[in-house]
């Protein structure tokens, strides 16, 4: 008896392998993606381990780790772009008052940038009301930027050599390269 499947080309991956693929992409551990895969559950194990080794299998998966590497990629941009929406958070963006008191506002005035300030909601009771916003320390955020910055002293984007000179005042600054101008044009 012949069998009639078509038998997929040596370069070309089944279904199954590309579904293992897929599930082990999803962060589940190679067995397991194995059996959602389709395989069968007392043979995923031994499968698992030969697909991992398979090249084109390999190659796919190193492929996906890459672009989800790429999607979660922290940049100093990133980073900078996150404390910039912590340290100018601003309160009204948050709540409404008036001298019946003071209201959240609702969940959806609010855009990606403004809910990346907020660290924490508290309910009050069981009755779905909310006692306290609190969002992250804006002094904190502001001082990490202004420190990468250069803006104050400490750990800078600018490097050692000009970590001292955030610490100086602008005048200062310019009166020394405005010198180191001099003495070069000088040994001319």
């Amino acid at each position: 008896m012949t069998d009639k499947r078509p038998r997929p080309s040596p370069t070309a991956l089944t279904e199954c392998q590309r579904a293992f693929v897929r599930e082990y992409l999803s962060g589940v551990n190679a067995t397991e993606a194995a059996r959602r895969a389709g395989y069968s559950s007392a043979s995923a194990s031994r499968i698992a381990y030969a697909l991992l080794r398979h090249p084109q299998v390999a190659a796919l998966i190193e492929e996906g780790n890459e672009r989800r590497a790429e999607k979660r990629r922290i940049t100093a941009d990133r980073v900078v772009e996150e404390l910039g929406r912590m340290a100018f958070a601003n309160i009204r963006d948050y709540v409404d008052w008036d001298s019946a008191g003071v209201r959240l506002r609702d969940k959806s005035l609010l855009d990606p940038e403004e809910t990346a300030a907020i660290a924490d909601v508290e309910p009050k009771g069981t009755n779905g009301k909310f006692t306290r916003l609190k969002l992250y320390d804006k002094l904190a955020a502001l001082n990490a930027l202004a420190r990468h910055l250069g803006m104050i002293g400490g750990k800078t984007a600018l490097g050692p050599a000009d970590e001292s000179r955030g610490r100086r005042d602008a005048n200062a600054i310019l009166r020394e390269r405005l010198l180191k101008i001099a003495k070069e044009d000088e040994k001319k």
